[in-house]
């Protein structure tokens, strides 16, 4: 049993659990199976896939829980809109992205195109899938206290998020309601690569075009062209005093 326990503590990804989050995994294959991209599943057919989706379809629910739960007790006198928000932005890809990348995760990643890592959110993908692991291995409590105490204090800025709007979409329609001003987002599905389904997005100010946009969920295409937009009207607004 020692002999066993030994051999599972020296292998390369227990040694990277343990050096991030102070803990040696039960079962090794969930985290192998966290680093695992669908382009490079270990089991393809038509209807079935084996990688990281479960797992991260699990990780975000419990990542939501732990932060709101995290958010609710850190600020009791803050409403609910308040509370949403702010999970929001610390839940949100280009975060996720960022941290997975600091906790060194792209080097685990198991995958068959280079280029899926420019045009998706593989990164803060595998980070949820990496909490899902963690969830299943460790149980809630002790995913818990790893979340806030090896990700959210050391990694995430809450005071910064709190004075920095991030929500695009939000900005935007706030702007145009108070100009009195149609706002409407238009979605279409295109192929973002070979291996990769995602969205166009474009904003129309009374009825004109004025940003663009393009992600891998409606959503995030949604922000990319609010984003655009609003740089858009910024740019005018400095130029000839419109908008």
């Amino acid at each position: 049993m020692f002999a066993f326990l030994s051999k599972r503590k020296r292998h390369p990804l227990s040694v990277y659990i343990y050096s991030k989050f102070n803990f040696y995994p039960k079962n090794i294959y969930l985290f192998e199976l966290a680093f695992t991209h669908k382009s490079a599943s270990i089991h393809h057919t038509k209807d079935f896939s084996i990688n990281n989706e479960r797992l991260e379809f699990l990780g975000d629910s419990v990542l939501n829980v732990i932060i709101g739960e995290y958010l609710y007790y850190e600020f009791p006198n803050e409403n609910e809109g308040f509370l949403t928000n702010l999970r929001s932005k610390i839940v949100s890809r280009n975060n996720l992205n960022e941290i997975a990348t600091i906790l060194e995760l792209p080097k685990r990643i198991k995958k068959q195109n280079e280029r899926e890592n420019l045009i998706s959110n593989i990164y803060g993908n595998a980070l949820e899938a990496l909490i899902g692991a963690i969830f299943l291995d460790q149980g809630y409590e002790k995913t818990k206290k790893i979340i806030i105490e090896k990700i959210i204090l050391p990694f995430v800025d809450i005071d910064f998020l709190i004075e920095n709007d991030t929500n695009y979409k939000g900005q935007i329609i706030d702007w145009a309601q108070k100009n009195y001003l149609s706002i409407e987002f238009v979605n279409k599905e295109i192929q973002l690569s070979k291996n990769q389904q995602g969205y166009s997005s474009e904003v129309f100010i009374n009825k004109e075009l004025i940003g663009k946009g393009k992600g891998i969920s409606k959503k995030s295409a949604d922000q990319d062209a609010a984003k655009n937009a609003l740089d858009n009207i910024r740019k005018k607004s400095t130029n000839n005093n419109e908008f």
